[in-house]
């Protein structure tokens, strides 16, 4: 498994090297398509991830309009802000089009497992979690409705190891926590949350990293509290 961070927040993922999921969409994303990184500059990346309807993560969708339909993959609350709130998605369905991937998070429904097509050697499990700060969705709607924000566990099937993700500012309950323990590699916002249960460095992931705006240049050391910042570019391989 292969994960390739992107500035401002976003992140590609990949089992083979070869094809990639955008885990979110920031802004920005035509730069990092037309500019060789890391191998995502040599094909059509579109499979796209969305772990919230923030406009930071979903600001360059409208930059995917050309070429082949996207395959979308988000929650129904997401789902909706986009198709309603922010109509993105009746935007792209006169351009490229979009297949629509339902991540079944709503409810009491907590937690879901999904695949990517594409992807076949990795496995995605979306947790749900309260988000601290979503634009165009009231406060007290976005602490209440499951699915408007979700962290992803991701494992790869033949070799077990796991990554944890969860971008853009979220609240992380204990559930969420024991899952980040066990994981291989951690990327996180610089502004989420989770219960001081247990320190960080008991934690089993090698890489520890802390994306969003807060991160900076390769240059910059690692925060004290053993997380490292991301950086334009910074790939990790598991």
């Amino acid at each position: 498994m292969k994960v390739v961070v992107l500035h401002g927040g976003g992140s590609a993922l990949s089992d083979q090297g070869d094809r990639w999921a955008l885990l979110n969409v920031v802004p920005n994303l035509p730069v990092h398509l037309l500019t060789p990184h890391a191998g995502l500059g040599g094909g059509e990346v579109r499979s796209v991830v969305l772990t919230d309807s923030h406009i930071d993560h979903v600001g360059g969708l409208l930059n995917m309009r050309e070429g082949a339909p996207i395959d979308l993959y988000a929650t129904p609350a997401v789902f909706e802000t986009l198709s309603q709130g922010m109509p993105v998605l009746q935007v792209l369905q006169q351009y490229c089009g979009v297949h629509w991937h339902v991540i079944p998070v709503a409810g009491e429904t907590l937690s879901a497992s999904f695949r990517v097509d594409g992807l076949p050697g990795l496995e995605f499990t979306a947790l749900a979690t309260e988000g601290l700060g979503m634009p165009g969705v009231p406060r007290q709607e976005a602490s209440w409705t499951t699915g408007h924000s979700i962290a992803l566990a991701v494992r790869e099937l033949a070799t077990g190891q796991r990554l944890f993700c969860a971008p853009g500012a979220q609240m992380l309950g204990a559930g969420e926590l024991d899952w980040m323990r066990d994981a291989d590699c951690v990327l996180v916002d610089d502004h989420t949350r989770w219960p001081d249960e247990a320190p960080v460095a008991t934690w089993r992931a090698q890489r520890k990293v802390l994306l969003g705006k807060g991160a900076g240049t390769s240059m910059q050391r690692a925060s004290t509290d053993g997380f490292e910042a991301a950086f334009d570019g910074m790939v990790i391989e598991l």
